[in-house]
């Protein structure tokens, strides 16, 4: 399995910052991919993180942890149940609600090689949208794939200036981690 954080470069440092927490808390060897920032190749902040992950992930093949660049674990994030994918971090939502069946926040996700393979052929013939939507609808549309969203998330967000969340919405989405 590999773990992949996805950054733009002038977020690098806050993504090596990550990179070296998964390797000295959980000694994981994550990797940076650079990914777009917003208003660059005219995309927008609902299209950036999906623009990014799909132009990156045609170098995979095998099982891959997407991690976003703020994420951090208060759990061992190689402790997750067995399934083709496995929503571990999130803000809200869930794919079971009866209506609004979506889960918001896309921090991290596990994708077995099965999932990303035929992932890789259903985002090419996507619209570029927002990630975790994105991801949401993918899951429902491949009932073959076997899927858990965890049921409590196992981190959060760090806080950091954000191109795509505004800044008064972090107070909901992050806590402090002492």
């Amino acid at each position: 399995m590999k773990f992949i954080i996805i950054t733009y470069k002038d977020n690098i440092p806050f993504a090596e910052e990550t990179k070296k927490i998964l390797h000295d808390k959980w000694d994981i060897n994550a990797e940076i991919i650079l990914g777009y920032k917003v208003g660059q190749n005219g995309l927008n902040k609902n299209q950036v993180l999906m623009a990014g992950f799909r132009d990156n992930i045609t170098n995979y093949d095998d099982d891959i942890y997407y991690l976003e660049d703020d994420i951090r674990f208060t759990s061992n994030p190689l402790d997750i149940p067995t399934r083709d994918i496995v929503w571990s971090v999130y803000r809200f939502g869930k794919l079971t609600n009866k209506s609004a069946k979506r889960i918001v926040g896309s921090q991290a996700i596990y994708f077995s090689q099965k999932a990303l393979h035929l992932l890789k052929e259903h985002i090419t013939k996507t619209k570029l949208q927002h990630i975790d939507g994105y991801f949401s609808k993918f899951i429902l549309t491949h009932p073959q794939l076997s899927f858990i969203q965890l049921p409590k998330s196992i981190g959060y967000e760090q806080y950091h200036e954000s191109l795509i969340t505004q800044q008064k919405d972090w107070i909901k989405y992050t806590k402090n981690p002492s």
